[in-house]
């Protein structure tokens, strides 16, 4: 029997001058005219993500937070940002009423009554995007604050045309949405998913109340957000619907500014995010690959493949046992991403699955006490990502987040702010390491990530997609690494993801491939992927290659897009 094969890839954007990797195709075209006017990576990062938060505002916003990573060419100092969202002062440990089965978003966290962490204001947690926009082109940008707004400003007040994805959106989530009736005055037609067509005309989604809180933003820098009139009205409409937010949680949410988490890979230098992102389960990935020869075993093979499982479940369950915020709670991160601590546990894999694989001994990692263990997270998330290199060679690599679709589903009345769901990736149990306390982070899923050759800047890599990023990075990672894949290559390729159970296989794998992992003892899923329902994270990356040559790569099945200036 014969099929016909649907076919679906991406051609590689190359450029001299710059290169914008983002979700979604406006918002690419932002950062690149940035580029092109002669802004640096930093001006075109910022605009691009203030634009990614208009033009694809289920995964993103002002509403939100996420992690940067920028690479200086001149000075080459890296530093990373952390604008993650944090619980309000108010939240305690025993915030949400726990219920005895698992919670139905599959997150892994026992279940709270009416989904309080899920969505609606209980779930939102502080927001702290415009704070690390802010910082980070202050500190590193060329250009005004209110200069790099104005294309985010125009598309959210003059409208853009809807996609077939932002409609497949609005219809997934569309009982949620109209829930609550500041979004759904905005994000639904009396309750019914935009489409892309009114009679022969595309649909225009216009942001009206955004604008303007983006326009105050321009005039009034972050302090619009933080301290200003602002910030007062979305609070005290937050509060109204029954948020615990305040002025004073917005007062005193800090940018946290640091070096990176440093590792190596096959000699290659490796930066990412620190705790409490998925930087140091990246990290501990790729020093376990580091001790199997990969090149040799070949790319996808079931050898390769076996080994790329056991390193992933190892690192999974090192990070549902012990990272947290480490402002709060002690996080062996210094032992979990040594290559001393690597080579002991990759010694414990065999040519068979491991029946049980155990976190390391807290005392191996210099902590007094094991947690016990948050279960595994499956929810999708949302989440984007933007790379961004220019022509002097500096670099950002930004992934920003509501958390889930949509965030919490509650537009902030009258600021037209989807506001996020950042509550919901705290395990609401108490006794936990990742457990809710007033002013901590939770335990996020953003990696983006650098990496560099002997020569400089080589790879700008991050992704969307929950927990399913920070396994899809490491593979993107090995894929150009050791099998010397190009980076669109390295992305379409199949992949695997063990933040699941049982492990997801792309039904492009070879068959017998995945026969030889069932008999090896793995438990796989197979899965199909397609535009509506993405099982894998959805990467984007920029190399630079020996000439200087940039080259821009973006997931197949996703609606992102990679621009190369000439």
């Amino acid at each position: 029997m014969s099929r016909s094969k649907w076919i679906i890839d991406r051609t590689e954007a190359v450029g001299r001058h710059g290169m914008v990797v983002a979700q979604h195709e406006l918002a690419a075209e932002v950062g690149v005219a940035v580029l092109a006017d002669g802004g640096n990576a930093i001006d075109a990062a910022v605009a691009t993500a203030f634009a990614i938060g208009v033009v694809e505002p289920f995964m993103s916003g002002i509403g939100g937070g996420g992690i940067l990573l920028i690479h200086l060419a001149e000075s080459q100092e890296t530093v990373a940002i952390d604008f993650g969202m944090c619980a309000p002062l108010a939240a305690r440990p025993d915030l949400y009423r726990l219920l005895p089965a698992t919670g139905a978003t599959r997150f892994g966290w026992r279940a709270v009554e009416k989904d309080a962490n899920v969505h609606g204001p209980l779930a939102i947690a502080v927001p702290g995007m415009v704070a690390g926009l802010a910082t980070a082109l202050e500190r590193y940008g060329t250009r005004p604050l209110a200069e790099l707004l104005q294309p985010a400003i125009r598309l959210a007040r003059d409208g853009f045309a809807v996609s077939w994805h932002t409609s497949l959106e609005m219809a997934q989530d569309a009982a949620l949405l109209a829930q609550y009736p500041s979004t759904r005055a905005v994000f639904t037609r009396d309750g019914l998913p935009l489409p892309v067509r009114t009679g022969l005309e595309p649909t225009i989604l216009r942001q009206p109340d955004l604008a303007r809180s983006l326009e105050a933003i321009a005039r009034d820098g972050a302090d619009a957000f933080y301290r200003g009139e602002l910030g007062r009205q979305l609070v005290e409409g937050l509060r109204a619907l029954g948020a615990i937010l305040t002025m004073e949680d917005l007062e005193r949410y800090t940018v946290r500014l640091s070096a990176p988490l440093w590792g190596e890979y096959r000699g290659y230098r490796i930066a990412t995010a620190p705790a409490p992102s998925g930087g140091p389960t990246v990290l501990e990935s790729l020093h376990l690959l580091d001790c199997f020869p990969l090149t040799e075993y070949g790319h996808n093979s079931s050898r390769t493949l076996h080994v790329l499982i056991e390193a992933f479940r190892q690192a999974f369950v090192d990070r549902f046992a012990y990272l947290a915020d480490p402002g709060f709670v002690p996080v062996p991160v210094a032992a979990l991403t040594d290559p001393a601590y690597a080579r002991e546990r990759a010694s414990e894999i065999g040519e068979q699955a491991r029946a049980r694989i155990e976190p390391g001994d807290p005392r191996r990692l210099g902590v007094q006490r094991l947690y016990a263990r948050s279960l595994p997270n499956y929810g999708a998330g949302s989440t984007t990502h933007i790379g961004v290199v220019d022509r002097w060679g500096n670099a950002v690599a930004l992934t920003q987040t509501l958390l889930s679709a949509w965030g919490s589903r509650v537009v902030a009345p009258g600021t037209g702010i989807l506001m996020n769901n950042g509550m919901l990736w705290f395990d609401p149990e108490p006794g936990r390491a990742n457990s809710i306390e007033p002013g901590k982070r939770p335990l996020a899923n953003m990696s983006p990530t650098l990496v560099f050759q002997d020569d400089g800047l080589f790879l700008v890599l991050g992704a969307m997609g929950g927990r399913r990023i920070i396994d899809a990075v490491a593979q993107v990672v090995s894929n150009v690494i050791d099998h010397g894949l190009g980076i669109q290559a390295a992305i379409s390729a199949p992949r695997i993801d063990c933040s699941v159970e049982p492990t997801a296989v792309s039904s492009r794998i070879d068959g017998r491939v995945i026969s030889e992992l069932e008999r090896r003892g793995h438990r796989v899923q197979i899965v199909r992927e397609d535009f509506a329902d993405v099982p894998f994270a959805c990467p984007g990356g920029i190399l630079r290659d020996r000439t200087g040559t940039l080259h821009g790569g973006s997931e197949p099945y996703y609606p992102g897009m990679a621009i190369g200036l000439a």
